[in-house]
């Protein structure tokens, strides 16, 4: 039986992954790399540049950037 694959885009690439899985669980998946890059510390944004949740399900036709990002946590004076 073939599982039920479905089409999203990683930083432009087409993939297509099972459905119900995790964005990080798609990236293991099909890149390691990007997914180390996720895993240590840089960001995953959807189609419009907001943030996502990397451990939520993707869904069909879905847009994902990962980048790394500049911003760091502030950190407060003692």
């Amino acid at each position: 039986m073939t599982p039920n694959l479905i089409p999203i885009f990683v930083n432009g690439r087409p993939l297509r992954v099972t459905s119900g899985r995790s964005l990080a669980q798609s990236l293991g998946d099909h890149d390691p790399d990007l997914l180390a890059l996720l895993l240590g510390g840089s960001i995953a944004t959807d189609a419009r540049g907001l943030p996502v949740d990397a451990d939520a399900p993707v869904t069909a036709g879905a847009i994902y950037r990962v980048q790394r990002t500049a911003r760091t946590e502030e950190s407060t004076d003692a």
